[in-house]
């Protein structure tokens, strides 16, 4: 009886190291893979940049930078003026938020 304990205990151990052993091979795998970095996407978001008008369609892309993280907004009623200035501050050129601003303000217009 207690040899027979013994032998149900050593090969549920046995299982269990071989399912550890499975666990980290397929961790390894996974993980050799490389990962879809941003810079995947560039070419999708100029094209879709470009189909909305937020930069020329005959704009030549010289430097693309790690985008930025900015709050977002939600049920903002539709009577109220968003200011683009005041939530994307600094972070963003003048220029871009003032052309931003624009259309944000077209929307909604007919």
């Amino acid at each position: 009886m207690l040899r027979r304990f013994f032998l149900h205990f050593h090969i549920a151990e046995i299982k269990m190291r071989v399912a550890l052993c499975f666990g980290l091979f397929f961790l390894a795998v996974v993980s050799a893979f490389p990962q879809k970095e941003g810079g995947s996407y560039t070419n999708e978001a100029i094209r879709q940049a470009q189909n909305s008008r937020l930069i020329p369609k005959d704009a030549q892309i010289q430097k693309v930078v790690e985008g930025i993280e900015i709050g977002a907004y939600e049920s903002i009623p539709g009577n109220q003026r968003v200011n683009l200035f005041e939530i994307l501050g600094d972070q963003v050129p003048p220029e871009v938020v003032n052309n931003l601003q624009q259309q944000v303000d077209q929307v909604g217009r007919p």
